[in-house]
């Protein structure tokens, strides 16, 4: 008599084996959904709360450079060493990316300042977010801004900047103002709106979401202010810095003394001018990932998402390099055939799950 499989058992085992190997296989593949904006196709995430030395960081650039002195700014040194990374694992004072702008005194050579720029040139179109701790010394500017690729040149410049100005956050002051802008080669279209809170307080998430002919900006999830005018058309770079030059219309004097800016996170999701061509099936389970949105401060302690490493992988054509000393791996570094392996492996190792029926 040949045997008869008992069906109830085989199909759920089957079922549950493919339905499985789906949502593994679909994460994210087709992009991240952000409300309002649409689904983009790049994911770059940057988690400083937890990493251990950005020094061996593969995504960033740390700047080292000189910017000489003009009529009404004092020259400036970008320094590797204004750059450290303190983890929550160890840290002492606020954790995350630390940005120093050092004392200044009138006998120094320069205003010695802090920057990083992604090694990644081609984010576009997307949406744009960090989680920033400003400081309480006043006379400094810090921001995270998207520039356009190549040399900086003003008649070419492309550029959208959130920045803050830290005399404007102060116990004297009631303004505590975010500035937004953007620069064009035709020109610039700037606007301050003010914030309930000081931002050396605790840490916002300050974000922009980058469309043709708009950008809108956010605060801790609070759509604040859009801005037509001038709005950036190519691809570009994501720059974090903490400067201060001594210009009267802006940041003003230099710090006497150590100012700190400290960075959570920075998170991206975007476009970018090349094609996508992993996405096979945009509605199976799991083939989009919608963006949660930041509603609030940022807390160091709680949890928030990234998605290229909380067990969901980018699958995109412009993957960014897996975080150096990230607690886990970003998932997309397993291709999927070893993931498909991997299962199938699962349920070799495992014991029968069904048997056949003689009766």
């Amino acid at each position: 008599m040949s045997p008869k499989w008992s069906s109830s058992p085989l199909l759920f085992a089957l079922s549950t084996c493919f339905l499985f190997v789906s949502s593994v296989l679909g994460k994210c593949e087709c992009g991240y959904s952000v409300k309002g904006q649409g689904t983009y196709t790049n994911a770059f995430e940057a988690d400083f709360f937890h990493q251990d030395d950005i020094a061996h960081d593969e995504d960033w650039f740390i700047s080292d450079y000189n910017q000489a002195p003009n009529s009404d700014q004092k020259p400036m040194t970008y320094e590797p060493g204004n750059v450290i990374s303190n983890p929550l694992a160890r840290s002492s004072g606020d954790p995350g990316l630390q940005l120093f702008v050092r004392g200044y005194k009138a006998t120094d050579a320069s205003v010695r300042a802090a920057e990083l720029i992604t090694k990644r040139e081609d984010m576009q179109y997307g949406s744009y977010r960090a989680a920033i701790k400003y400081t309480t010394v006043p006379g400094t500017c810090g921001s995270i801004f998207w520039l356009k690729n190549g040399p900086y040149d003003r008649n070419t410049v492309q550029e959208i900047d959130v920045e803050l100005l830290s005399y404007e956050d102060t116990d004297a002051s009631p303004q505590r103002k975010i500035h937004v802008v953007l620069h064009g080669p035709s020109g610039s279209v700037h606007d301050a709106r003010q914030v309930p809170f000081r931002p050396s307080d605790g840490y916002h998430e300050y974000r922009f979401d980058w469309s043709p002919g708009k950008v809108s900006y956010y605060v801790d999830g609070q759509h604040i202010h859009d801005l037509t005018e001038h709005v950036p058309t190519v691809p570009g770079r994501i720059i974090l810095n903490h400067w201060a030059r001594g210009q009267d219309g802006w940041e003003k004097y230099p710090p006497g003394q150590d100012a700190l800016m400290t960075v959570g996170y920075v998170k991206a999701y975007f476009n970018t001018t090349s094609p996508a061509t992993k996405c096979v099936d945009p509605e199976a389970n799991g083939a989009v990932c919608e963006v949660p949105a930041q509603l609030g401060p940022v807390s160091p302690e709680q949890s928030t998402a990234f998605l290229t490493r909380d067990g969901l992988g980018t699958y995109n054509t412009n993957e960014p390099a897996a975080p150096v000393n990230s607690p886990s791996p970003r998932s997309e570094n397993i291709s999927p055939e070893n993931r498909l392996a991997m299962v199938i492996g699962t349920f070799v190792v495992l014991p029968p799950l069904y048997m056949p029926n003689l009766q």
